[in-house]
Order: structure tokens, then C-alpha cells, then sequence
């Protein structure tokens, strides 16, 4: 899984015969079932055996039972029938079944894997030209490609403008459905291959500050280190980038600091570790032996490095100045960025407000220091964001369970300094 989905070995026009075959256990019911000839279910089973170079079912005398790589395919063909069905759910609702075909081909993908493929880039591109490029193909046929699959349901998917292709909420959740159905396909070619080879896969994790630094790296070396046929991705991003890209199934999951509930629709969470703001600045900065809950109208007129406005960090600190009825803190930088943020604070006298964790190589080197003057206690939880219903693969279930049983070690501390002889105000 990834920003774009590739070819992978499955054919979606075989699997509903391979369905209606798992379900019945006879070639016979199920060409009765969908209406096609027992010489097109047997193919598509063939077909499909051919694909992913395994047999999917024991042809008994009394009927055909599922192998273990076919009870895989089974589960995850089921998740995809179950998407397009939702989609169009959906779509009737949205348009009115008068309108909408409610048998095109797409909802039960009785069309090419790459015409999906096209159609799903398409809409998240919005540019034919790009599309083209990516799957070397001509822009007439990308045209075709949405051409064919608006005139099957019947319904307009996108707008056209001089620039491109505008897609509309039913264009939108089309391609969502879809991107779920194909991540189901590639999820299940993952699991039979390990089925043949041992745990293998890729694991696509969206990443945000807290749990990067230290919490995801040692997981990764671990899962890596005990089975080497896993890989694994990251995309950086913010929250709300990352969770349209896990809605869509496009990542696996999510690693980094919780959100409120308001903002988990379609989500769940699970906690791992926590971690608290303090304030952070060079070794040697003029405030470095403020005492405890001193100094704050100093901190009051310091140059500040700070995330954008409604973040928890910012908020947070800006409501303690408030709460000790001071200005809010002065922000000469405004950025998430980690490494810029380290560059300037290892340079210069600004302070930044963040969780330790994600300065603990420079304050164990004892280039950096948290700051004595300390917030009120906040715990930040830190976790695993799934999206609601999600089925992980064994190598994704591997990474998440890894990083849960992590022992990470605990925020880092002021060091212990001298007090100075006189208070500063």
C-alpha cells in the first residue's frame, strides 16, 4: 500500500465467482447463482489460482472445500464485496435509485484491475496528464477509463474545468470504497505469499512527531530484525492529512499523539505511552537556572519556536501564560518541523514548548535542557490510530504489536543545577 496503488496479481472480475464457489462449495450452485456457465466459474477459479500461484480449494468428490490460502482469499474478497456494497449504499441514498444503476459492473468489479486502478489515481490526481504518466498510458485512454465507469452507474462522478477534473462527493466516495476494496486485494496477496514463504509484507505507518523519534525506530528494528521479508513506509503528515489517507486504507495505521474523540470518526484508538510539555533550550541559555515557577514574566518576553495556533502544545502553553495573566508567548518561528526546530534552539536563545521525547538524543548529550520552570501536568497520550473495521495484515499486526510492548524509557529531566544566589523576577 502507498500514495499509488500498482498492478498486483489479482483480477476483481474473477472473485466473485470465487465468492459464490467458497459459499455454495459447487461449481454447479454457484453458475446457477450469478447466472454464468460452470466453464466461466471454473476458469475464474483457474485464473485466480494461476494469479497467485496457489490452489484455493480441494476439489472433493462431494463438493470444493477452501484451502488454507483460499480461507485467506475468502475473508478479504468479502471485506471488498462488503465496500462496493456500502458504496453503493451510499450512492443510491446520494442520487436516488432511479437515477443510479445499481448493477454496474464496477460495484461487483467486474472490470480490469487497471481500469480501477485509473479511475482511483484519477480522482485523487484530478489531472489527466499525471495519471498517464504514472501508468504510462495515453490521456485518451485515462478519459475513457472515467467515461466508461460514469456511464455504467449512470450518474456524473466529476466536474470538468480547464485544469483538470473536480471530483464531487459521489466521485469522492466512490473512489473511497474503492481504494479500501484494492488495499483489501493487495492485503490479501500479502497474506498468501507469507502463507508460502513465512510472514512477509509491507507495512505502511503515517507518522506524526511523538512516537517518531524513538518509539517507531526501535519497533522497526526489531520486526525487521526477527522477519526480514517485512518492509515498511512512513508518510509524515499532519493528523488530519494521515487520517484521510488511513479512511481510504491507503496507510496501515497511524502512530503519534491521540486526538480528541471529536476528531476520530471512522477511527480507533489505542494508547501506548504518554508524554508531557516542558520548556526546552540550549545548554547554557540565560534563563537555564530559573528555578521552579520562576521566571515566567522573563518567559513572557522570550522569541518563542511553536506549532501553529490550535495544536495541544500551543494551546497549552498559551493557557498557562494566560492563567499566570501574562501576554501569550511572543512566536518568532512557527513550525512542527523537528529538525528545524533543533537547529534553532542548538544556535540561538529562542525556547521552544514539546514533549522531551523528541529531543532526547540532544538532552542526553547534554546539548539541550528542559527548563526548570514547569506547566502544569498534562499527560499526551500516545498511540495507534486504526480506522474503524480495519483487518490488518499479520506483518501490520506484527508492527503495532511491537511498538505496544516497547519499554520506552521516561520523559527527560532537568538536569540538577546550582540555585543562584539571587531570584530572578
Amino acid at each position: 500500500m502507498g500514495d499509488v496503488y500498482f498492478p498486483g496479481m489479482i483480477n476483481p472480475r474473477n472473485l466473485r465467482a470465487f465468492v459464490m464457489v467458497a459459499r455454495t462449495g459447487s461449481v454447479v450452485r454457484s453458475a446457477t447463482a450469478i447466472h454464468r456457465v460452470q466453464s466461466a466459474i471454473t476458469r475464474s477459479i483457474k485464473e485466480l489460482e494461476g494469479e497467485l500461484g496457489v490452489q484455493l480449494f480441494e476439489r472433493r468428490p462431494y463438493g470444493m472445500l477452501l484451502t488454507e490460502s483460499g480461507k485467506v482469499l475468502l475473508l478479504r474478497a468479502e471485506n471488498i464485496f462488503a465496500e462496493m456494497d456500502t458504496a453503493r449504499a451510499g450512492l443510491e441514498t446520494t442520487c436516488g435509485p432511479l437515477r443510479l444503476n445499481t448493477n454496474a459492473p464496477i460495484f461487483s468489479l467486474g472490470i480490469g484491475r487497471q481500469r480501477l486502478l485509473v479511475f482511483v489515481e484519477l480522482m485523487k490526481q484530478c489531472h489527466m496528464g499525471a495519471v498517464a504518466d504514472i501508468f504510462g498510458i495515453s490521456q485518451p485512454a485515462v478519459s475513457q477509463a472515467l467515461r466508461e465507469v460514469e456511464q455504467s452507474i449512470g450518474i456524473r462522478l466529476v466536474a470538468r474545468t480547464p485544469s483538470g477534473i473536480l471530483p464531487n462527493d459521489s466521485g469522492n466516495l466512490l473512489a473511497t470504497h474503492l481504494r479500501r476494496a484494492l488495499a483489501e486485494m493487495s492485503k490479501a496477496e500479502e497474506e498468501i505469499v507469507s502463507l508460502q514463504q513465512g510472514i512477509t509484507g509491507h507495512v505502511a505507518v503515517g507518522t506524526l512527531s511523538l512516537g517518531r523519534i524513538r518509539l517507531l525506530p526501535q519497533a522497526i528494528i526489531h520486526i525487521t530484525q526477527a522477519h526480514p521479508k517485512i518492509t515498511v513506509s512512513t508518510i509524515e503528515g499532519s493528523f488530519e492529512h494521515l487520517a484521510l489517507l488511513l479512511r481510504a486504507s491507503e496507510i496501515d495505521f497511524m502512530l503519534g499523539g491521540l486526538r480528541p474523540p471529536e476528531h476520530m470518526a471512522g477511527l480507533t484508538a489505542q494508547a501506548v505511552t504518554s508524554s508531557h510539555i516542558s520548556l526546552i533550550a540550549r545548554t547554557g541559555h540565560p534563563y537555564s537556572h530559573l528555578g521552579h515557577g520562576e521566571g515566567w514574566d522573563l518567559l513572557s518576553q522570550a522569541s518563542w519556536i511553536l506549532p501553529q495556533r490550535g495544536t495541544w502544545t500551543r494551546s497549552s502553553l498559551e493557557a498557562s501564560f494566560a492563567a499566570k495573566q501574562l501576554p501569550a508567548p511572543g512566536v518568532v518561528v512557527e513550525t512542527a518541523d523537528i529538525t528545524i526546530t533543533k537547529g534553532l534552539l542548538l544556535s540561538s536563545d529562542m525556547i521552544t514548548a514539546a514533549s522531551p521525547h523528541l529531543f532526547q538524543h540532544e538532552i542526553e548529550m547534554g546539548e539541550l535542557i528542559v527548563l526548570n520552570p514547569s506547566l502544569p501536568s498534562q499527560l499526551r497520550a500516545i498511540g495507534i490510530v486504526q480506522r474503524e473495521g480495519n483487518k490488518p495484515t499479520v506483518a501490520a499486526q506484527l508492527l503495532m504489536d511491537t511498538i505496544a510492548e516497547i519499554q520506552t524509557t521516561g520523559p527527560a529531566q532537568a538536569p540538577v543545577r546550582p540555585q543562584p544566589s539571587a531570584q530572578l523576577p
